[in-house]
């Protein structure tokens, strides 16, 4: 079981296969600029926004804890 609670793969996906970012611009994307740009992209395409929930303080303070 992977204890990873980024799905990588999955967002490079995104940023290199839906936004044409360059592997060199997805990585070196902040995670906010990742989130973003999907937000602009999908906006540019008329797609209506999902409501999203952002971690609870906890759940940020366990993945800081684990990645720094």
């Amino acid at each position: 079981m992977d204890d990873n609670p980024f799905p990588w793969r999955q967002w490079m996906r995104i940023g290199i296969g839906g936004l044409k970012w360059r592997p060199a611009d997805f990585w070196d994307a902040t995670l906010t600029e990742f989130f973003d740009g999907i937000q602009g992209h999908n906006e540019a395409q008329g797609t209506e926004e999902q409501d999203s929930e952002a971690p609870s303080d906890r759940e940020l303070d366990a993945l800081v804890a684990k990645y720094g």
